[in-house]
């Protein structure tokens, strides 16, 4: 049985939780070694095929006791007997103040071991030197593979860099037969986000009371909403709190707290909803995936270049433009019923595989 030695996001982040699902769900036939903590076990108890390398086990512990190089020798012994790396995830090349050692740990990694990228974007990145950097590392590697046209241009030149669809765009969503008068939201929270100075615009409490604005809209109007928390370790369920908190009619406000094992049904409550607001870039993405009418809500440029990859043009919000983000807009692709086609991107998903397809069957 070949083995691949797998890099993703591990706080439990609904996004990025899919990706490894769908990754272990994909190869059923591979075994992949996951170096993370122990409470992934939970949340990935169903892949099978998915070995969770628990990095503050006592054999860790003790071995970082004795000396701290045996930890990584140990590491480096797993990741050895392995056939490839793959490391999936979306906003994994950020520039840094410590670029420099971020662009050491690919050098090495990527001469050690075939190594595939997938489901990634580039940036922000605010130097040339650290995009000619990453331009060196990819000619590096097996594969890369991002899911925007602006990532993929900036290395242009750069024949081991391809772009698909968002992989998730391939997820199976539930599929229902009626949809339930309920408006699902996906929040942020405003506070301690990277690179603070796209957030210069509006204060936390201004966010949050905007949000509160339109939940008090859709209930008003007789909706039930749901405030939708991905992340609870980046301040999802803070956020969601804070705006339930602020709205009005609070009894027909629920607050769905992703934990890890309940994805199914945080699915199934976006897909039975009649309307999608997504600060979170997969709600964007799932929503879609479900064909429902969504409603953007950008925090960065990765939202923007994936919206004009799809040829959207219904509205949508930036938090660096404060007005954008009001009821008036927030219901309008409800009230159009706006919907785009996303039958391409969900087949052209599959491609982020491509490569390492024939990796596997070689």
């Amino acid at each position: 049985m070949k083995k691949i030695f797998l890099y993703a996001y591990d706080h439990i982040n609904l996004g990025d939780d899919l990706f490894i699902e769908t990754i272990t769900d994909r190869y059923k036939d591979i075994e992949f070694y996951f170096w993370t903590n122990e409470k992934n076990k939970k949340v990935f108890q169903e892949q099978q095929n998915l070995k969770i390398i628990d990095e503050n086990s006592t054999k860790t512990k003790l071995l970082k006791k004795i000396r701290p190089s045996l930890e990584a020798r140990y590491k480096a012994g797993i990741q050895k007997k392995c056939d490839a790396q793959v490391y999936i995830g979306g906003s994994i090349f950020m520039e840094y103040p410590t670029w420099k050692d971020i662009v050491s740990w690919w050098d090495y990694q990527s001469n050690q071991h075939p190594f595939f990228v997938l489901g990634a974007n580039f940036g922000p990145y605010h130097t040339e030197e650290y995009r000619n950097e990453m331009n060196r590392i990819y000619a590096q590697l097996k594969d890369i593979c991002f899911r925007d046209t602006y990532s993929k241009n900036l290395f242009a030149d750069n024949d081991n860099v391809r772009q698909a669809p968002d992989i998730l765009f391939s997820y199976p969503m539930p599929k229902v037969k009626e949809n339930k008068k309920q408006i699902f939201i996906s929040v942020i929270s405003y506070k301690d986000k990277e690179l603070n100075s796209d957030f210069n615009q509006m204060t936390n409490e201004e966010y949050i009371e905007k949000m509160a604005e339109i939940t008090s809209g859709f209930t008003k109007e007789g909706y039930q909403v749901i405030l939708a928390s991905f992340c609870r370790e980046e301040g999802d369920l803070e956020a969601a709190k804070a705006i339930k908190n602020k709205s009005k009619q609070k009894e027909n406000i629920t607050i769905f707290d992703y934990d890890g094992t309940n994805r199914k049904q945080l699915l199934e409550e976006m897909s039975s909803s009649v309307y999608i607001i997504a600060a979170r870039f997969h709600g964007t993405i799932l929503g879609l995936a479900a064909e429902k009418s969504v409603f953007p809500i950008l925090y960065s440029d990765k939202t923007k270049y994936v919206l004009e990859d799809l040829g959207f043009h219904g509205a949508y919000a930036d938090l660096r433009h404060p007005d954008s983000l009001s009821f008036e807009n927030a219901k309008k692709n409800l009230e159009s019923e706006y919907k785009i086609d996303v039958t391409d991107s969900v087949k052209n998903a599959e491609k982020h595989f491509e490569k390492l397809d024939e990796f596997l069957n070689n």
